[in-house]
């Protein structure tokens, strides 16, 4: 998924010296929900419906736009602009094909988009987000570290409590792990009762986040009194070779032993089984 799916051929650049009013008459008339500014041909701001509605009608546009300019490519990856609308707070990118303006997207067209890809439940990201991260360090040459967690007994719980019960459970987990991950995480609700946290990291730090994480959940307080723990898989080490012959056939198969060794961990009722890589193209 890029951008060249998802965003807007419709729009219509304004000067800097046009009048809120008439902008705003025909920005509501076409329905278009912003506009790129210019000054003598120079892109230099965005104004949106909001932005109009707040300005007095009587300003220009230069008073009113927002100064802080974002473009990006049509081929840039969604998952890429969403951390761009998450960083820099604004609700609209101006597109661009090569250096020409080409159209607008929105925060709002973006969150459609990756509506599917949010699990209902927890708010969190669904798996493929995951996979692309992890395909994404691993292309820029980073270290990568995967916590793959599973709830203990979740089942019986389930299958004792009611499922309710189960899904407060699974919300109070996400929001705990999503308090207790550094800012450079990345974390996801794998499926079921399972969790993720991939970071740009090397294993010990990983194994470090993965025991606070286990600590963190067994020392909360949950609903109706129950005892919830997590067992995890923990892949990571020191690459040999920066270079990756198929960054997605590798994070793949990388989320596949860190989940066999959550189900170890499990089995051996650890918190805790731990996978040593060197050389991350002998895994691919």
């Amino acid at each position: 998924m890029r951008v060249s799916d998802i965003y807007s051929k419709e729009f219509f650049s304004v000067d800097v010296l046009e009048g809120v009013s008439k902008t705003r008459s025909l920005i509501l008339e076409t329905g278009i929900s912003a506009c790129p500014v210019l000054d003598n041909g120079n892109l230099v701001g965005v104004i949106t419906v909001k932005d109009l509605l707040k300005a007095h009608p009587n300003r220009i546009i230069a008073d009113a736009m927002n100064r802080e300019l974002v473009t990006v490519p049509l081929e840039m990856p969604l998952w890429q602009v969403q951390d761009i609308f998450d960083k820099t707070g604004l609700d609209v990118l101006v597109v661009r094909e090569r250096e020409q303006i080409c159209g607008i997207l929105s925060r709002n067209m973006l969150d459609i988009e990756l509506g599917p890809h949010t699990d209902l439940l927890t708010g969190l990201y669904k798996s493929d987000y995951i996979y692309y991260q992890g395909a994404r360090l691993l292309e820029k040459g980073q270290e990568i570290c995967i916590v793959f967690m599973d709830l203990n007994n979740f089942g019986i719980i389930d299958k004792t409590y009611g499922h309710i019960t189960g899904d407060t459970i699974l919300v109070e987990v996400s929001k705990i792990l999503k308090e207790n991950i550094p800012p450079e995480a990345f974390l996801c609700r794998f499926g079921g009762d399972e969790f993720v946290v991939l970071l740009p990291v090397y294993l010990d730090e990983g194994v470090s986040l993965a025991y606070k994480l286990a600590e963190t959940v067994d020392r909360h307080s949950f609903s109706n009194g129950i005892e919830v723990s997590i067992s995890a898989g923990v892949i990571g080490g020191r690459r040999k070779h920066e270079r990756i012959t198929d960054p997605w056939d590798t994070i793949e198969n990388l989320m596949n032993i860190a989940s066999l060794h959550s189900t170890k961990a499990k089995k051996g009722n650890t918190i805790l089984s731990i996978a040593d890589f060197q050389d991350l193209n002998e895994i691919a």
